[in-house]
């Protein structure tokens, strides 16, 4: 492109790209407004506070009230300012890659660099013919032809005494000969530590080089990194796979020539060695790399053989090493001599001399014929070979038979520089997922987040009155300091963290619960309001830090371990749970204490579910544990038939593809399933349901099948046109007469049509099928520019864009129709996840270690606060008992979901967030263990033994509190399984069923078994009668 059409792209894409004038910034993110707004923060609630204290006449009021209004006002500013907050990758798209570190080559370099040492001392060997010969895996068999002892005795000595970098020769066998003596070495090299934070450093420079974007790079287990780059469509995955993997070291290196005398000994050598490096009295002078076929071929001017990977040919290695370290810019340029891309550079004061020198040494000699070629090395393949016609010293061009995004390739890696270890040349790992899904599950989960707030608010408000309005006061603010955090420190909101959300709700709801149904229990003693409101929080507040700081155990843990999907749900767990101790209880009680003391409450009333139970919990506990015990057995019997395929794909290996349907072509689940049955050998089909209702469009499918290209193209010969694609209609084309250049060279652009997609789509992607389209057309160096008037085209995909051409109307039709058959053909899937064996196993010692910690650490905690081992088993075999169950939940839906559909119950399967809902489940049993324990430990009193009475007096006691905080947390999650969407869909059916299960546990496992603990273990009496009180 020349200078005047790079005019006129800019000239029409400025209003994209930020060459109009920005607009004006808000008044609230200009100098020292923050400090204003800070100031105002901390002093107008202060004086409100103060105002209110002394006008109802609490002045000792004053510093509590001035902080729930000063943690209210700084919330609420900081969401009106932050909004909208970041949202992770499952909500706005994009792409997750893991690439494992390529030992592999790095192991290869030291076997190689072995085998030349070795090479060395054979050719030292005078007068003994000998031969080598590589068998793979660093193993090599050498034969030396002689009946001298002597010189057999000089070549073993030698190869002791020989120094090889980094590695270990070991002689693993012998065989001698009275004419040879054959031996086989073992050469193993040793382990390199890899410097990951160097590694993470240079791949985000490649990745984001701008660092405008908000990409992520970070270590990933112990030799693997983890790349999230959000709003990444699926025609950029290549690109970025392809610059990722590259290690980007740049070189220029002479190529050998047979008929140059410099470097016949160098290529007599290397003819004969297996190696790949040559050299001479201990150092380098030459080496073979491989040849990159698509940029070139092999001709006889080079010296060339056949290596394992393709051609390779020789080079040499001279002392100057001009390198990608030597340039100081690097751009994308047009090749004058034949008008194809290349690449310019610039090199360095000290680059530019070496290199000045290299290429007058290696000047054509007219004398004889000589040419030499300087060959451009990258990552040790040879990319092109130009013959030197004069000395270059400042800049120079790298051509060849490159395309333009070759050249941006090119470009973006050398300028990013050189990794410090190789990575694998394709991700272990990826998921990738559109903007579109991103925006439907963002829909969900806003509805759902909404009605479950709504509906838990209602309730308390209608159950407590006054208190229920106390209470939502503190649910709602725990909301908004808990998205203020979030906002504050950057964290991004996933869909398994909107999910924690919508759980803590339900979850805050316990603390107040417990609280109003302690002052339940003093008002009906006949305290007054006053002495019922301070000891109800008194009374409550020790249960509550137990129970809190029990489902906190399993949110660190979730934290330490999890995913960056999982460590969303995990941070809004635990900041909910945190927070809600200073909206339940201090935030609640100044509420309380103020409304009193001014006179407005002079009675409370509440709503009660119960009266007074008097039911016999105990008595039924052998009946629930042989339920419990035939549920478990039913749930192993059916884990045993599906086997492995009980397993997601974060735990096997696999591909996870969501695909949806035309308009007229859904297909009931049914048909799905049958379909892909007969393309893969192990599948899971699971229906997604969109927010706007609609049925048999959409769904999500696993398989074992970890090609991910092979698993789309099997699902377009199970759906030959059913399957939605990019497609794309075109509006009128309009064509007005071309104008002449300006004086700057600016050229008219003079036919324009409109673009319209059903699925958002890039530039880049747009550009690349334009520009194939105008090459087929014989149109390659037309002149065009993409514009769109929707929001931030220049970064993000658009669902309608403007496409301006030099062509005329009737090319320019020609052009649109190739684009639209091209899109047409092109299948758009809504998310896709492959996932390799080696992430899969990780994540498998992952999920134990954190079932194991969790559980290791609420067994230590409770032994420690109740100190008494019999509770800590006791917990310990409930959480096991809740486990088990809701597992064998998962295992049967398979067999139940052709039965009940219309629960929407479909083959869940364990995956990372399943495991998250055992956690959580842990975290929420262990919540109502200790609720009950608190209680039994308050009922005993100082009796030595419980007893049964004991226990179905403090069951029936807190019955109440247990009905109503299970219930609140089941319609929670409830909502979330009904209209949450595929993402959250096993994670909201595990939480159903453990929610359930937990306090069921609780009443019936648990607490009747402390009972029979203290009888077998603690020698506690036969008979259930209350005795006389003795000390503990």
């Amino acid at each position: 492109m020349n200078l005047p059409s790079i005019a006129s792209l800019l000239a029409l894409v400025a209003p994209e790209t930020g060459v109009a004038p920005l607009p004006a910034v808000p008044w609230w993110q200009t100098p020292g407004a923050g400090w204003l707004i800070a100031l105002a923060v901390l002093v107008v609630p202060t004086v409100i506070a103060w105002m209110v204290a002394k006008n109802f006449r609490v002045p000792d009021m004053w510093g509590r009230i001035a902080t729930v209004l000063v943690a209210l006002a700084a919330g609420g500013t900081i969401c009106w300012m932050g909004w909208p907050p970041r949202l992770g990758i499952d909500l706005k798209g994009g792409l997750i890659l893991v690439y494992e570190v390529a030992s592999g080559k790095q192991r290869q370099a030291r076997i190689d660099d072995g085998v030349a040492v070795i090479e060395r001392v054979l050719a030292a060997q005078d007068g003994a013919a000998a031969t080598l010969e590589r068998k793979g895996d660093g193993r090599l068999a050498v034969k030396l032809e002689t009946a001298d002892a002597a010189a057999r005795e000089a070549f073993l000595a030698a190869i002791k005494e020989a120094s090889f970098d980094r590695a270990t020769v070991e002689e693993i066998s012998r065989q001698a000969t009275p004419a040879a003596l054959a031996i086989e070495y073992e050469i193993t090299p040793e382990q390199v530590k890899v410097p990951m934070d160097k590694l993470v450093a240079a791949v985000s420079r490649r990745v984001n080089p701008g660092g405008q974007k908000e990409v992520t790079v970070r270590q990933f287990g112990l030799d693997q990194l983890e790349v999230i780059l959000p709003e990444v469509e699926q025609s950029e995955v290549d690109q970025i796979k392809r610059i990722i993997s590259s290690a980007g070291v740049l070189e220029f290196r002479i190529l050998a020539n047979r008929a140059d005398p410099r470097h016949r000994i160098a290529v007599s050598q290397a003819e004969k060695s297996r190696g790949t490096t040559v050299r001479q009295q201990g150092e380098p002078v030459a080496r073979w790399i491989r040849i990159d076929a698509e940029r070139m071929q092999p001709d006889d001017r080079m010296v060339t053989r056949t290596g394992v990977d393709g051609a390779e040919v020789l080079v040499m290695v001279d002392r100057f090493n001009v390198a990608g370290g030597d340039l100081s810019r690097v751009s994308a340029d047009v090749d004058d001599a034949s008008l194809s891309p290349c690449v310019s550079f610039l090199l360095n004061a000290r680059g530019a001399s070496k290199f000045g020198v290299l290429t007058k040494q290696n000047l054509p000699d007219p004398a004889n014929g000589l040419e030499s070629r300087l060959g451009i090395v990258l990552d040790d393949v040879l990319q092109s070979a130009p013959v030197i016609r004069s000395q270059i010293t400042s800049s120079g061009q790298i051509t060849g038979s490159f395309t333009q995004r070759d050249v941006d390739f090119l470009v973006e890696v050398l300028n990013a520089g050189s990794l410090p270890a190789a990575l694998s040349s394709e991700p272990i790992s990826e998921q990738r997922i559109s903007s579109q899904l991103g925006d439907d599950t963002i829909r969900s989960a806003r509805l759902a987040m909404m009605l479950a707030t709504i509906l838990v608010l209602v309730f308390m408000l209608a159950y407590y009155r006054f208190a229920g309005l106390v209470a939502d006061v503190a649910v709602l603010m725990n909301i908004v300091l808990v998205v203020a955090v979030m906002i504050t420190f950057k964290v991004a909101f996933t869909l398994a963290g909107l999910a924690g959300l919508v759980l803590s709700v339900g979850m805050a709801v316990d603390a107040n619960v417990l609280i109003y149904e302690r002052i339940r229990e003093e008002l009906d003693r006949g305290s007054a309001v006053r002495m019922a409101i301070r000891n109800g929080f008194q009374r409550a507040f020790s249960t509550i830090i137990d129970s809190n700081l029990t489902t906190l155990i399993t949110g660190v843990v979730l934290f330490a371990i999890g995913t960056d999907q999982l460590k969303g749900f995990a941070i809004t767990l635990i900041l909910g749970l945190v927070l809600n101790l200073f909206t339940a209880v201090f935030c609640a009680r100044v509420a309380f204490e103020l409304a009193e003391r001014s006179g407005w409450l002079k009675r409370l009333s509440m709503g009660r579910l119960l009266g007074q139970p008097k039911v016999e919990f105990v008595k039924w506990a052998p009946l629930a544990a042989t339920v419990s015990a035939a549920v478990i057995l039913l749930g192993a019997l059916a884990a045993s038939r599906r086997g492995s395929e009980l397993f997601d794909i974060d735990f096997t290996g696999g591909t996870s593809v969501q695909i949806e349907f035309k308009d007229g072509q859904e297909l009931p689940i049914a048909e799905v399933r049958r379909a892909v049955s007969g393309k893969f050998r192990s599948a899971t089909v699971s229906s997604v349901t969109l927010a706007e209702g609609e049925a048999d469009r959409r769904f999500k499918i696993d398989t074992s099948n970890q090609d991910q290209e092979e698993v789309e193209q099997l699902l377009q010969e199970a759906f030959p046109g059913r399957m939605a694609t990019y497609g794309m209609t075109s509006g009128e084309i309009t064509s007005s007469p071309a104008a002449e250049p300006t004086a700057e060279g600016v050229v008219d652009l003079p036919t324009t049509v409109q673009l319209m997609f059903p699925q958002k789509i890039t530039r880049a992607a747009l550009t690349g099928t334009l520009q194939a389209a105008l090459e087929a057309e014989g149109a390659g160096d037309a002149e065009f520019a993409l514009t769109s008037e929707e929001p931030a085209a220049a970064s993000k995909p658009c669902g309608t864009w403007d496409l301006l051409t030099s062509l005329d109307a009737d090319l320019a039709r020609r052009v649109v129709g190739r684009m639209s058959a091209s899109f047409a053909e092109t299948p758009v899937y809504l998310s896709a996840n492959a996932i390799g064996g080696k992430v899969a196993g990780n994540t498998r010692v992952t999920a134990i270690y954190a079932l194991v910690a969790s559980l290791g650490l609420i067994v230590l905690y409770i032994w420690i606060r109740f100190q008494n081992m019999a509770f800590g088993l006791a917990a310990v075999v409930a959480l096991a008992h809740d486990v088990l169950v809701a597992l064998g939940c998962l295992a049967a839906s398979r067999f139940l979901a052709p039965f009940m559909g219309w629960a929407l119950v479909d083959e869940f399967r364990i995956s990372l967030d399943v495991v998250a809902a055992l956690l959580t489940i842990v975290g929420f049993s262990i919540n109502d263990t200790i609720v009950i324990f608190d209680r039994l430990r308050e009922v005993r009193g100082k009796a030595r033994y419980l007893t049964k009475e004991m226990v179905d007096r403090a069951l029936n006691q807190t019955l109440s509190r247990t009905i109503l905080t299970s219930g609140t947390a089941f319609l929670a999650v409830l909502i979330l399984y009904a209209i949450g969407g595929a993402g959250i869909h096993a994670f909201a059916f595990t939480m159903l069923i453990g929610v359930v299960v937990g306090t069921y546990s609780s009443i019936y496992i648990a607490t009747p078994l402390v009972l029979w603990l203290q009888h077998r273990v603690g020698g506690m009496p036969v008979t259930g009668q209350v005795g006389v009180p003795q000390p503990v």
